[in-house]
């Protein structure tokens, strides 16, 4: 059952989905990009969402290329009480696309919940110099990927009733970041977004994007501590975001309470996108920490 579903007319006019803190109860949620990354670092954007998922009360599969990093975050989902299959394959690849999908609707009774989130930051630079079999790479994995996904799940989403789908995103896209393939992906998949919204919300299907901003993960580890800091001092908030502040907006958008929102892009940032940079600078010149 999607937890978008109607609350029993016992509950007041005001109620949507299940108990609190299980707003995702009945959820059979298929998440992309979700294995553990090794070595101990930052913990990853799928990996945050699935795990929170879980913890909400969806039933999750955790799809990720590698066998060991899939297995890694279903048993921090077991560790947290969740339920949880791994499914391993390259998403970007229509025919293991597919096999997934089923692999991960039969293991959990269907499909209700999409979650893209796998990406990769390859192809970045001027097109003057970018290395096009790199650009070729991301924009397979981080757009194709994600179209083949919704091409095999959403006859799963029909079968149930309705559902949502949720776009992993980047302020990369909306802004001049350098990112190349990166940045045109992610720009892409706001349009698809919306396009996908239009298209399926009849079914009572419902499609939005959350755009992250300069948060601590896998990928946003790259460059070090002071790329980190310059990161962090970029938003209008004193804190660095991890991978559990994008997986909080993640559950909202993906449960009952968000069953009116479709189309819509929602920057987790600190605030980036909203400000002007040199606004920014004014802030971080009176505190300097």
């Amino acid at each position: 059952m999607h937890p978008t579903s109607a609350a029993p007319s016992s509950r007041p006019p005001w109620w949507r989905g299940p108990e609190p803190g299980r707003r995702l109860l009945g959820a059979r949620a298929f998440v992309t990009g979700a294995g553990t990354q090794p070595g101990g670092g930052p913990i990853g954007i799928g990996e945050a969402i699935a795990v929170l998922f879980a913890a909400q009360g969806a039933r999750v599969a955790v799809a990720d290329i590698d066998r060991d990093r899939a297995d890694a975050t279903v048993g921090m989902v077991r560790d947290a009480g969740g339920d949880a299959v791994a499914v391993v394959g390259d998403l970007a690849d229509p025919e293991t696309n597919r096999r997934c999908v089923s692999e991960a609707a039969e293991g959990l009774g269907g499909i209700d919940t999409v979650v893209n989130s796998v990406a990769v930051t390859a192809g970045s630079g001027s097109p003057v110099d970018v290395d096009l079999d790199e650009w070729d790479r991301a924009m397979r994995l981080n757009l194709g990927a994600a179209v083949l996904t919704a091409r095999h799940t959403i006859p799963h989403l029909r079968a149930a009733g309705g559902g949502a789908i949720l776009n992993i995103s980047s302020i990369a896209a909306t802004r001049g970041h350098g990112s190349g393939a990166y940045a045109a992906s992610k720009a892409a998949l706001g349009g698809l977004t919306r396009d996908w919204a239009y298209l399926h919300g009849r079914e009572g299907i419902r499609v939005n994007e959350i755009l992250i901003g300069h948060a601590y993960s896998p990928m946003g580890d790259q460059g070090g501590p002071e790329v980190r800091a310059r990161r962090r001092r970029a938003g209008l908030l004193p804190t660095e975001g991890l991978a559990w502040d994008v997986a909080w907006p993640a559950v909202f958008l993906c449960s009952a309470e968000a069953g009116w929102i479709t189309g819509v892009e929602l920057p987790v940032d600190a605030g980036t996108t909203s400000t002007a940079p040199y606004a920014v600078s004014l802030l971080n010149d009176r505190d300097p920490t």
